[in-house]
């Protein structure tokens, strides 16, 4: 009869032996968790960023190209930029190459799949936003401050960058 008792006893885990066990067991899981969920944070805003560098690289361009249009065309080389001095910025559409004041504040780009170009005509609203401000230098000198803005899951972004152009 003795026997029988001693191998009853020897039968589970002991209540400290299961809290030890859980508690190694939710630290193995939350770690890897953790970081998989920095990583996808991390993922999202580089692509976001990287758009958004592209986006002011590409306002910069389109405004040296309106430059050069007018030059060529025998206009003053800032003809056509005047919302662009404003405080509130100015936009510009790089699928026709037209300025817009923004007035309160400017459009959400559109993003079109048959032509690949963000723009404010037809196209897919993205979360991108590029107010483009201008301040004179000097006579043959403008400031030129190209400015991206989006929201995202993990709050307000913004991505600027500055350039200057002369006349030539």
């Amino acid at each position: 009869m003795k026997n029988l008792k001693i191998k009853n006893r020897n039968r589970g885990f002991s209540l400290l032996e299961t809290t030890v066990a859980v508690a190694i067991l939710v630290a193995a899981v939350i770690g890897p968790l953790t970081l998989a969920s920095s990583s996808i944070k991390a993922s999202s805003q580089a692509k976001n960023n990287l758009v958004a560098a592209g986006l002011a690289q590409e306002g910069v361009e389109l405004m040296r190209n309106f430059r050069a249009n007018n030059i060529f065309n025998d206009f003053s080389w800032t003809a056509g930029m005047d919302s662009c001095f404003s405080a509130a910025g100015c936009q510009i559409d790089a699928a026709i190459l037209e300025i817009d004041a923004c007035g309160a504040s400017c459009s959400n780009l559109n993003f079109g799949q048959n032509s690949g170009l963000y723009s404010y005509g037809a196209g897919s609203p993205t979360i991108f936003i590029r107010t483009i401000n201008i301040e004179t230098v000097s006579a043959n000198e403008i400031k030129i401050n190209v400015s991206i803005s989006w929201q995202e899951k993990f709050g307000q972004q913004k991505f600027e960058l500055e350039e200057h152009l002369l006349n030539w």
